[in-house]
């Protein structure tokens, strides 16, 4: 672990990038706010890293690039479950990149080394801001010489700072008391701080407490980010991250049991749900609840049949080649079958949307069902080539494609599009229970963020549609126009909320709109539907 020259110009970084969350979240919504605090930390850490003799890797810069794609999200996307996907996984994305600023390891990342690396942030935030106090300290106690030097003056300056910030709180709760007991003192304070009203007293010590809490955990990463503490060498992921203590025959066991368990499930399933309708209705279930039930406990068997593989890869003993490769047929038979589940659950997801149209809800699993498949199918490679170390990038990479998914497809406008589609087609879907043609869902349609306005906005003036289907569109876009804030605050500025008013202030809703209410032929129309799934 390599000295930090100056720990001042650390402690002032994170205070600006502490300071920086207050003045772009406090109270308002995150926009393009979060964009430009992901990337005043990022340039903040290289920034340091560079002022402190230590050259990034380029596999940091390409890290901290896909970052800040990542973090555009909240930029361009208004769909709730996308923008939270692109801020959580940027801000993941971050603390790695933290973790592995001067060495660039993370490419070399086993599962393992991730779930470490994790820790270590957690861990970072928590201690090292505390031991850069410390040592500090002790520096200075030992090396205090009087200088009139310009760095004797930085000595003293960062220690006026540090006072003055432990002692801001102070004086501001014995200067609320004392007004509390003084009428007199009340108002001459009230006119000598009248930029700060004592009624906000308590926001904004609040708000100071949290921006020093965050300046020290901040410093802590910083800290780990330029001086890793432990191993910096290359994590080697061909070699297996923990001692294996399980023997080889009791693995085969397990996965020859779950083996022979999806191959009897597998045969149900080609004889039922791969056969055809007819198949179905005659064992007794109608098509649409043959494919609701079980779709999301297939997609769980996936996943869990996966971490199996991954536990049994990290704790058995495999110490002839007949027992590697034994255990990698059986893996690879496991990973194979389970890929074929997957078929089975998305052919049951697509019956649904056959019968019911889609949601949110179905269309995530839609992204998500192909890139479970790729991880799945990469990990068969993997095991063939007996690299499995090599997963912890594969599921990465996996991570980051699924979250870019969500903001290159634009949800809420592909679900308003293909049901509105739907609408037009006069989709007859057909089945024992089932008959109709496919109605709009006028309220489903509400509850879409603004990056589905303009599809809406567009079929709005859609001579295709029947005036019924229009009127209820133009409902719909009242609803729209209600919600989205006119005025909004920089700070949460989004592309497509912009785009939305842009659109409905090209349509004329008068007709539609009484007040802070939406009407629909003489009646009321519920603008605010929790459309349940």
């Amino acid at each position: 672990m390599t000295e930090i020259r100056s720990p001042q110009r650390l402690w002032l970084v994170a205070l600006i990038i502490a300071w920086a969350v207050d003045l772009l979240f406090w109270n308002t919504p995150a926009g393009v706010s979060y964009l430009i605090w992901i990337t005043l930390g990022t340039v903040g850490m290289f920034a340091l890293a560079l002022s402190e003799g230590r050259r990034p890797p380029a596999s940091s810069y390409v890290l901290a690039a896909v970052n800040l794609a990542l973090a555009a999200t909240l930029l361009l996307r208004s769909e709730p479950f996308t923008c939270f996907l692109g801020g959580f996984i940027s801000l993941i994305g971050s603390g790695m990149l933290a973790m592995t600023l001067t060495t660039g390891h993370w490419l070399r990342f086993r599962l393992g080394d991730i779930i470490i690396a994790m820790l270590t942030m957690v861990a970072s935030g928590v201690v090292r801001g505390g031991e850069l106090l410390t040592r500090r300290a002790a520096s200075t106690e030992s090396g205090a010489v009087a200088s009139t030097s310009k760095g004797g003056t930085r000595r003293h300056f960062f220690p006026i700072i540090r006072g003055l910030l432990l002692a801001l709180p102070v004086v501001a709760v014995l200067a609320a008391l004392l007004a509390s007991a003084d009428l007199v003192f009340a108002e001459r304070l009230e006119g000598l701080l009248d930029v700060f009203k004592l009624d906000n007293l308590a926001e904004y010590l609040f708000r100071l407490g949290y921006i020093l809490v965050l300046t020290y955990a901040f410093a802590g990463l910083l800290a780990q980010a330029l001086s890793p503490k432990g191993s910096t060498e290359a994590p080697n992921p061909h070699e297996p991250w923990k001692a294996r203590f399980l023997g080889s025959t009791e693995t085969f066991i397990i996965l020859g049991s779950v083996v022979a368990l999806f191959v009897f499930f597998l045969a149900i399933q080609l004889q039922y749900l791969f056969g055809g309708q007819a198949n179905i209705t005659a064992a007794g279930f109608t098509y649409s609840d043959y494919a609701r039930r079980g779709f999301f406990e297939l997609v769980a068997v996936a996943i869990l049949s996966l971490s199996l593989y991954l536990l049994l890869s990290t704790i058995t003993r495999r110490t002839e080649s007949r027992q590697q490769t034994t255990f990698s047929g059986l893996s690879i038979l496991l990973i194979a079958l389970v890929l074929v589940i997957l078929v089975s659950a998305l052919q049951r997801l697509l019956l649904y949307e056959q019968a019911y149209g889609f949601t949110r809800l179905r269309t995530y699993t839609h992204i998500f069902i192909p890139w479970l498949a790729l991880l799945l199918l990469v990990t068969i490679i993997l095991e063939a080539l007996r690299r499995p170390g090599h997963f912890g990038l594969a599921l990465v990479m996996c991570v980051f494609g699924f979250s870019f998914t969500f903001t290159l497809i634009n949800v809420d406008s592909l679900i308003a599009r293909l049901n509105l589609d739907r609408v037009r087609a006069g989709q007859v879907v057909e089945s024992e229970n089932l008959r109709g043609e496919a109605d709009l869902d006028a309220r489903h349609l509400t509850d879409l963020s603004a990056d589905a306005v303009p599809v809406i906005a567009a079929a709005y003036g859609d001579s295709r549609y029947d005036a019924e289907t229009r009127n209820q569109l133009g409902a719909v876009l009242a609803c729209h126009s209600l919600k989205l804030d006119d005025d909004p605050d920089w700070r949460s500025f989004r592309i497509p909320e912009a785009t939305a008013r842009a659109a409905l202030g090209r349509i004329d809703l008068s007709e539609y709109i009484e007040g802070e209410s939406v009407s629909l032929n003489g009646e009321s129309f519920p603008c605010y539907w929790e459309y349940m799934d």
